[in-house]
């Protein structure tokens, strides 16, 4: 870089070697607060300061051991790494700055300036060192030195005569200037280069005359395409007949004004001497003036032994308000108050820096103006080797505005003391109470009036040689503050104690962390289930990465836990699991939820794959983003057994569907071709039959089947008497035969119905009773195949199901046959009863006849016996015709009734109405109707059963005028009619009786009725094929209620 040794002022310490300048370096670097870090060869920090700890947030030990992409971007790192690798082996000890962001612990990030420098020692890279500082500041520094600049003109003459070769490009890559040095280093003209293309100069003729031409041309290339604002490097001219050998340094940056503003400045340094022996010394002194005069925040200057500024920075300048020529020469107390200088406070400084080697000092400092700001100063005393004292280095910085929150912090803390809550006590450096707020008075059962004056030690003697006797004199030894924990046994409660020692003694806190200290046990419980249960336990960050794991979850997957924490969840599944899980915690975090579930296959390290369930929910990280976290279980047995019951369900509903496919159909080999297929089905196999047993009993049939060959079922018989036949040896056992490999079967042979289809294995079995047996049901495939018991069942329990269909085949024919001569038998007993209720009808015709003569012939002679006994005869020969009537209408139920055809029960009931309307209005009653519906039936019948209930109403009304509610409702496809009365009820236990013919719960002096009118409804609402029911508690009135079939599809 070039040189500043001709700067105003002299450099710092060329009077020194380089051992002496380094301790001078060190002291400077101890005394600023510029952020300041090493890194080692890996990229990962070994130190940092405190300045760079706390502008970027984050504690030291969060620092130490990670790598620099903690605060910087990647592409800064791949920045600087090149940098810094073009410069290792290059003995180019130059300070390399950038411009870039420092990343923070809360995410921000501020600009600044790095300044970073390669350790190399050995010639082999150990590391680098770096130095932050705000980029705002920076900027301002460049733009107060820019405005100095002369332009690039006035300028030449100095370059020239410093051996400096330039070149000035404007903005269209014109080289506008060149300087004879330039010409000389390369061996041009500039006469050549001036007004020419540099692009075009550069390809043809300038890299031409360096060692390496293309690694030259493309970093020049890549300097002016960047057009950085400051680029660097080195490189190698070689010999020629018009140029010497000689090493330059590459220096660049943009022209920010003037004519040439766009454009870009090159200057070549000869560092051909640097290059062949390296002055150590010099080019540490320069970095260290480079940094010195880079720093504005500070006023860094130095003292001759009496205590005379020999040295004067930009920040002093800044700072105290003097120019570098009024102040060099002058005592540094000036600096200082009137009040300090008057009681020797300058003096006695630099006699303990001298003492001590170096002091630090804070106070109130006075400006150039008379202004006064208070200062933070470190004087450090400067020696050579031999001892000889060379002066002071002083730093100060301007802490004004930190004296003035210091202050309003203290105020503030003092009134927070003052409200403190919290137990609170003060000690002096004897152990005596001097304060004790009211919550310690509590807390420690004394006043404080008690305790001021008072020794700890003798008000508590069981605390000496306790923990918190050790840790109260530790503290007030070593004046350091000490934070413990510990159980209070008279409290019940765990005390977080805070000791802050101070030069009169000791401030103690007590904070109650019983509730903390529970959660803390909770966690550690928490934390120790974790890692016992068998389910693997894992924690996603937002970005989808693993940040905890427990050891089931490692076992499970395969992997390390360092080979899972970091990496993206999709290591284990496919993206498409990750988005639905996502999917699945923002559904939890909308709904309030506590988790959601979610099964997938669990990808191993092995390359396998396990099926597991994951339960999880949302989970709150540190940073405040959302991750989710869970539990993974491994549900293979789970999921082997659901497989097992799926296709156990799925046989269950097989045998269901065949059972009432069997119950449906009257076709028994129809019902066998189904069994068949479905037996196929459910079990894969390719073939099944069923074989029919003939007669004698030796043969058996392929009466269905499916899978066979063309032509075979309904024509192939099987021997069933062949002691060596698969068939017979089925028929020969009681229970079912399977085959798991026809070739290796050693109990008989395969017929040759089955080895003509290549069969390998199956499962057959008996239909019917073992020593009845009707046939074989048999199941075959071409692969060796393992049958479960589950299996078998399923092929045994179809076998069962057509024996069932075969026996109730037989018994409904059987049945059928029995139906038929019943039915001739009812309609001869229908005859019967027709007959002899009317042949009766005519003698008590004849009766009733006389014994009316009688009441009107000789009414008068009779006395009152003879009036009663004849009203008893009368009525009970009324009586027995009403009987006789009824039982008329009940035995022709069946066969005096029109054919159905559609009903309006509105009509019905209207007629039902305008015939008791006589009985309504006698009993005051009242009738609500629904709107009633449309039915298939016969009108006569269904006019009878309305006109029976309405009338049973009327008469069991109990006194009350009759209230009867007729209401309508769907039940199922049938229509259900409601007649409800709030009459005199009917006991539950006698309810069954009322539908029985000549039964009555009542005598006919309470109510009169033959006993036949519910009897005939049900018998009505039978061949209706509805049903009629009743619900009724006695004292709360009955419901009576019918179903009756819709009229047609449409009123249904």
């Amino acid at each position: 870089m070039s040189t500043r040794s001709g700067a105003p002022g002299g450099a710092f310490w060329d009077d020194v070697d380089d051992d002496v300048a380094l301790r001078r370096y060190r002291t400077l670097v101890n005394a600023i607060d510029d952020g300041v870090f090493q890194l080692d060869s890996d990229g990962q920090f070994v130190a940092a300061n405190d300045a760079f700890v706390e502008a970027t947030g984050h504690s030291r030990d969060d620092l130490l051991g990670e790598h620099v992409s903690l605060v910087l971007t990647d592409g800064d790192v791949d920045h600087i790494e090149r940098e810094i690798e073009n410069r290792i082996g290059t003995e180019d000890a130059e300070i390399v700055p950038f411009e870039l962001g420092v990343q923070t612990a809360d995410g921000g990030a501020f600009p600044c300036e790095l300044r970073i420098n390669a350790l190399v020692e050995g010639g082999e890279f150990r590391g680098t060192i770096g130095v932050t500082r705000a980029l705002s500041e920076e900027t301002q520094r460049l733009a107060s030195l820019e405005s100095g600049r002369t332009s690039v003109e006035s300028i030449a003459t100095v370059l020239d005569e410093a051996n400096i070769g330039v070149f000035v490009v404007d903005d269209e890559f014109t080289i506008e200037w060149a300087d004879e040095t330039i010409g000389e280093y390369l061996g041009l003209e500039r006469e050549d280069l001036v007004g020419r293309d540099k692009r075009t100069v550069l390809e043809e003729t300038i890299k031409h005359r360096f060692d390496d031409p293309e690694r030259f041309a493309e970093k020049v290339r890549a300097t002016d395409e960047e057009n950085g604002y400051f680029e660097t490097f080195e490189c190698r001219v070689t010999a020629g007949e018009t140029r010497d050998e000689r090493w330059l340094e590459h220096q660049s940056k943009p022209i920010e004004s003037g004519q040439y503003a766009g454009g870009r400045i090159e200057l070549y340094y000869d560092i051909t001497d640097r290059k062949r022996s390296e002055d150590a010394h010099r080019e540490s002194e320069e970095q260290f003036q480079s940094l010195v005069d880079a720093v504005e925040e500070y006023a860094i200057f130095r003292l001759d032994p009496e205590g005379n500024v020999i040295s004067w920075n930009e920040g002093a300048a800044e700072i105290k308000g003097y120019d570098r020529a009024e102040i060099l020469g002058q005592h540094f107390s000036t600096f200082y108050t009137e009040d300090d200088r008057a009681t020797g406070v300058p003096t006695r400084n630099l006699e303990r820096a001298t003492e001590n080697g170096s002091i630090e000092d804070e106070g109130w400092r006075v400006r150039k103006d008379g202004s006064q700001f208070w200062a933070n100063v470190t004087i450090s005393a400067v020696w050579d080797d031999d001892g000889t004292h060379r002066g002071y280095l002083k730093v100060t910085r301007d802490m004004t505005e930190r004296h003035r929150r210091e202050r309003e912090l203290e105020r503030e803390l003092q009134r927070i003391f003052d409200r403190f809550s919290d137990a609170f006590y003060t000690l002096d450096d004897e152990f005596r109470f001097t304060h004790v707020n009211s919550h310690a008075e509590t807390l420690l059962g004394y006043s404080e009036s008690e305790l001021r004056g008072t020794v700890l030690w003798d008000v508590f003697p069981e605390a000496v040689g306790s923990e918190l006797y050790d840790n109260y004199t530790d503290a007030m030894e070593n004046q350091r503050a000490i934070a413990f924990e510990r159980y209070s046994e008279p409290l019940g409660i765990w005390a977080e104690v805070n000791v802050y020692p101070s030069e009169t003694g000791l401030s103690v806190y007590f904070t109650d962390v019983t509730e903390r200290k529970e959660r803390e046990r909770e966690l550690e419980r928490y934390e120790q289930t974790v890692e016992t249960i068998w389910d693997g336990v894992a924690t996603i960050d937002a970005d989808g990465r693993f940040v905890m794991v427990n050891d089931a979850f490692c076992e499970m997957s395969g992997f390390k836990r360092n080979e899972l924490l970091g990496e993206p969840v999709t290591l284990i599944h496919d993206e498409m699991i990750d988005e639905r899980a996502e999917e699945l915690k923002e559904d939890v975090v909308a709904e309030n939820a506590e988790y959601a579930s979610l099964e997938f296959d669990l990808e191993t390290a092995g390359g396998g794959a396990i099926p597991v369930e994951g339960r999880f929910g949302p989970y709150e990280l540190e940073d405040g983003s959302i991750g989710r976290t869970g539990v993974v279980r491994d549900i293979s047995e789970r999921k082997a057994r659901e497989r097992a019951l799926e296709r156990r369900a799925r046989q269950q509903q097989v045998v269901a569907d065949l059972g009432q496919f069997a119950l449906e159909t009257d076709d028994l080999d129809e019902l066998m071709h189904e069994a068949a297929r479905q037996v196929a089905d459910v079990l894969d196999n390719e073939y099944c039959k069923v074989l029919d047993l003939d007669p004698d009993e030796r043969e058996l049939s392929l009466r269905q089947g499916v899978g066979w060959r063309d032509g075979i079922v309904g024509e192939a018989t099987v021997s069933s008497v062949e002691t060596d036949s698969q068939a017979a040896y089925t028929l020969a056992n009681d229970h079912p035969i399977v085959v798991e490999d026809l070739e290796t079967e050693t109990r008989f042979r395969g017929p040759d119905l089955l080895r003509s289809h290549d069969v390998r294995s199956g499962i057959s079995t008996v239909i019917g009773p073992f020593d009845e047996a009707w046939g074989i049901l048999g199941t075959h495939d071409t692969d060796p195949r393992t049958f479960t018991g589950q299996d078998v069942t399923f092929v045994q329990s179809v076998a069962n199901i057509l024996a069932e269909a075969i026996e109730r085949h037989r018994y409904q024919r059987e049945l059928e046959q029995l139906v038929d001569d019943l039915e001739e038998s009812n309609e001869r007993l229908e005859q019967f009863a027709y007959a002899a209720s009317h042949d009766m009808q005519e003698p008590l015709r004849m009766v009733s006849s006389y014994l009316r003569l009688i009441d009107h012939r000789y009414r008068d002679a009779l006395d009152d016996d003879g009036e009663e006994f004849l009203e008893f005869a009368i009525d009970g020969a009324d009586r027995m015709r009403d009987m006789i009537d009824g039982l008329l209408a009940y035995s022709r139920v069946e066969t005096r009734g029109d054919p159905f055809e559609p009903v309006d029960l509105n009509e019905v009931f209207d007629a039902v109405r305008e015939d008791l309307r006589i009985r309504l209005e006698e009993n005051d009653a009242e009738i609500t109707t629904d709107d009633l519906p449309r039915v298939a039936g016969d009108a006569d019948q269904l006019r009878q059963v309305l006109q029976n209930l309405l009338s049973n109403a009327i008469e069991y009304s109990d006194d009350r005028p009759p209230r009867i509610d007729v209401a309508v409702e769907r039940d199922g496809n049938d229509w259900r009619i409601s007649v409800h009365d709030d009459g005199v009820g009917i006991d539950p236990d006698e309810q069954d009786r009322i539908f029985e013919v000549f039964e009555r719960l009542h005598t006919h002096e309470e109510h009169p009725g033959t006993g036949i009118g519910l009897a005939l409804c049900e018998r009505i609402l039978e061949r209706h094929g509805g049903e009629i029911r009743v619900e009724s508690e006695p004292g709360e009135g009955s419901t009576f209620s019918f179903t009756l079939p819709p009229a047609s599809e449409h009123d249904g």
